[in-house]
């Protein structure tokens, strides 16, 4: 089940690094996707009509050349690819056609704005003309999420720039470097969906026919399943957890009676931080805060401990039960959210 949650907006950055030139977003920087985490495929949107402009220093300076890439500002944009496609203004740049993100586990290039030609990744614009339409470009940009990143039902992602730019003016020629930041913004609708699975063996005891009631109750630790097996959840949001069993904690064979204590090994379950059994079967559904898509989140141990032997029970092959745990994704906003695995 998938249940939508909205991401609240944001604005791109108008900020840039005081100096004698710069760059700055002047309109077009948002893009607002929905995104599937669990959906296998790239989620690809087109940022059209990035309106940048030449920031001119107060003594006189003007910004005649720019370069820049794009920088991630959390671990969770790592895998993006952010294309120009297209640029058009009052002068001329690229290259085109090529990524210009770097995320937070890269190293960024380098920025020299006087060299002949930019570094792989970065993008350059030399501009023309001496009057305000000619300070503006317009950027026409692709931006590629990776699939199963691993973002909250709802989130917003910044973007910055980092630039090298020179320029004439204010006492001869110049360069300066700066960070715009929050310069594009990626408005994320998150959709909330959950996979669940278990991994493990069977809560096994083994053979018991000839052991006793004292043997399993003095010592519980030899009659109790290992906590390698568990129940393993990946989610984008919040998501509650209940659990329940078909025999009401009772193991039975095929046609055994439940109402029969020959014929029935009392347990009791741990999950969750809750132990259920016969005498107290009734779980209390539980709501767990977002367990995020890593293969190491979610890890929730689950584990059977027996309370009676065998001996002097009705003989049988094997004695079973069924344990359903239920998994539901809920919406961002679910109050009393519990960190799960903790508990």
């Amino acid at each position: 089940m998938l249940v939508a949650a909205a991401a609240a907006a944001s604005l791109p950055g108008t900020a840039w690094a005081a100096g004698r030139c710069g760059l700055t977003t002047v309109s077009g920087g948002t893009a607002n996707l929905t995104y599937d985490p669990f959906s296998g495929n790239n989620t690809t949107i087109t940022l059209a009509g990035v309106q940048l402009s030449r920031v001119n220093g107060s003594g006189g300076e003007k910004t005649a050349n720019i370069e820049f890439y794009v920088k991630g500002t959390t671990s969770a944009q790592n895998g993006t690819v952010l294309t120009p496609t297209s640029a058009t203004g009052s002068g001329s740049g690229g290259p085109t056609g090529g990524n210009i993100f770097f995320g937070t586990n890269q190293s960024p290039p380098i920025l020299n704005i006087n060299s002949g030609s930019p570094a792989t990744g970065v993008f350059r614009w030399a501009f023309t003309g001496n009057n305000a339409a000619s300070d503006v470009f317009t950027l026409n940009l692709q931006i590629q999420l990776p699939a199963n990143l691993n973002l909250n039902a709802g989130t917003t992602l910044p973007f910055d720039i980092v630039y090298s730019c020179n320029g004439t003016g204010g006492g001869g020629p110049f360069t300066d470097t700066g960070t715009v930041s929050n310069a594009l913004v990626v408005n994320v609708t998150v959709l909330s969906g959950l996979q669940a699975s278990y991994v493990g063996s069977v809560l096994d005891f083994g053979e018991v026919g000839n052991v006793t009631t004292t043997q399993v109750t003095t010592t519980p630790a030899a009659y109790t399943t290992p906590n390698t097996n568990y129940i393993r959840v990946a989610s984008s949001g919040p998501y509650s957890v209940a659990m329940s069993s078909q025999n009401g904690y009772k193991l039975t064979f095929a046609g055994g009676s439940l109402g029969n204590a020959a014929q029935t090994l009392n347990y009791q379950a741990q999950f969750l931080g809750q132990t259920r059994s016969t005498a107290s079967p009734t779980f209390s559904t539980v709501t767990c805060v977002r367990a995020g898509t890593d293969a190491a989140s979610g890890i929730l141990p689950i584990r059977a401990t027996l309370l009676e032997g065998g001996q002097g029970k009705t003989p049988a092959s094997v004695y079973n039960d069924i344990l359903t745990v239920t998994v539901t994704p809920l919406l961002s906003t679910v109050p009393s959210q519990q960190n799960c695995p903790a508990l």
